[in-house]
């Protein structure tokens, strides 16, 4: 076992609980204050725009940063005092604004602490699960907070998980004291040494048609699932249920992730790691569809393990999908685009789009489009052949 991974262990659980007890239930804080379902839409695409942005300024920093660790720290801290100023806030315009400010320097701390665990040659698999246990326990028991403490807590627990995970990265700068420095010093100057050919990475990126396919039919799925979050607190109370039951439910639902990200690998080994992209956005179709029916909230409950069978399949096999179609030199490069296309511009057309269904419809019909959505990404994906193994269209082409 690693040494100090019982430490990245903590930072993951703890910035992904962190979300966990706030993300989720933000949209029905927005409402208890006053807020219109397009307004909620609004202000939690607008913290995935300012993601775009943010990610790409701070990796920067970050890859010129002697010791990584000090910017994600600094984020850390950043992102708890913002969390405090947006508590005390009601109006929607200022809300908007200072959660945009707060997205600024949150949403970058995931992809900045992969980094910095890779870099100092964690397991990333086996830690990357702890996030998905993390949110899963951190809405729980937001849940139970709530009720004794009122909606409002969710920003409290929100800043102390950011600075338990700051408090832990502290730890292990004193421990590795000069060691990472070095290592992340040699990351900088290989990275200085690349940025020249930047143009031409696009260039052969742009070039390479079923890396670029891919990016498209992801574009209808990963949006819906990330959107999911904001939205199911809203289905599963039109059902029936409580916001304290929201915690089991997603409990249950994100636990069931990390038993399939465990799966996925072997999944992919039987049925091709192509075809179980595929199987994973039919599945994501159908509980979409049965959602558009609202169900009552315990048949939600109930098949909660369908958020693994999507989620915790295609988190981990759309990685790989691109890591087979790239040159290791390009992965950085091309996974910085599928998060920017397929994941942050697709969560905001999902949130924006939802959040103008729920006021007029209901969260039935959110569900009813996201069905829609993901089929268009399972089409698309079928009619370009991406649920085939390279070798076999190659074969194809040959025998025709």
């Amino acid at each position: 076992m690693k040494k100090y991974y019982y430490n990245y262990v903590g930072i993951y659980t703890f910035t992904y609980g962190a979300m966990g007890m706030m993300l989720p239930l933000l949209g029905q804080y927005l409402n208890q204050i006053g807020f219109t379902g397009a307004e909620i839409g609004s202000v939690m695409s607008t913290g995935t725009g300012v993601a775009i942005f943010a990610s790409i300024f701070w990796g920067n920093r970050y890859s010129r940063c002697r010791e990584g660790k000090k910017v994600i720290l600094f984020l850390c801290f950043a992102a708890a005092g913002v969390t405090l100023l947006l508590s005390s806030i009601t109006t929607y315009i200022y809300f908007l604004l200072t959660f945009g400010l707060l997205y600024f320097f949150q949403s970058p701390i995931l992809a900045l602490q992969d980094s910095m665990t890779l870099e100092d040659g964690q397991d990333f698999g086996h830690i990357r699960k702890w996030g998905a246990i993390g949110f899963g326990l951190g809405n729980f028991i937001a849940s139970r907070v709530i009720l004794l403490a009122g909606l409002k807590s969710i920003f409290f627990l929100f800043l102390s998980g950011y600075l338990i995970a700051a408090a832990l990265i502290l730890w292990i700068r004193h421990k590795r004291g000069q060691e990472v420095q070095k290592d992340k010093t040699e990351i900088s100057n290989t990275a200085s040494r690349i940025n020249p050919e930047e143009k031409r990475r696009y260039r052969d990126l742009l070039q390479n048609r079923r890396f670029i396919l891919l990016i498209i039919s992801a574009f209808f799925v990963s949006g819906t699932n990330v959107a999911n979050n904001t939205y199911f607190s809203f289905l599963y109370i039109e059902g029936g249920g409580t916001i304290a039951g929201i915690g089991i439910a997603f409990l249950l639902m994100v636990g069931s992730e990390a038993v399939f990200m465990a799966w996925s690998g072997r999944l992919a080994a039987i049925f091709t790691l192509e075809k179980t992209i595929l199987y994973s956005m039919l599945v994501s179709v159908l509980r979409y569809s049965f959602y558009a029916l609202n169900p009552p909230y315990i048949f939600l409950i109930v098949t909660f393990f369908l958020q693994g069978m999507v989620n915790g399949i295609v988190l981990v096999e759309f990685i790989r999908y691109i890591a087979k179609l790239l040159k290791p030199e390009m992965l950085g490069l091309g996974l910085s685009v599928y998060y920017c296309v397929s994941c942050n511009i697709s969560t905001i057309v999902c949130l924006l789009i939802g959040g103008m269904l729920l006021d007029q419809y209901g969260a039935a019909t959110v569900y009813l489009f996201f069905a829609i959505y993901n089929l268009i990404g399972a089409i698309l994906y079928l009619a370009w052949g991406l649920h085939r193994e390279e070798k076999e269209l190659k074969k194809d082409r040959f025998m025709g």
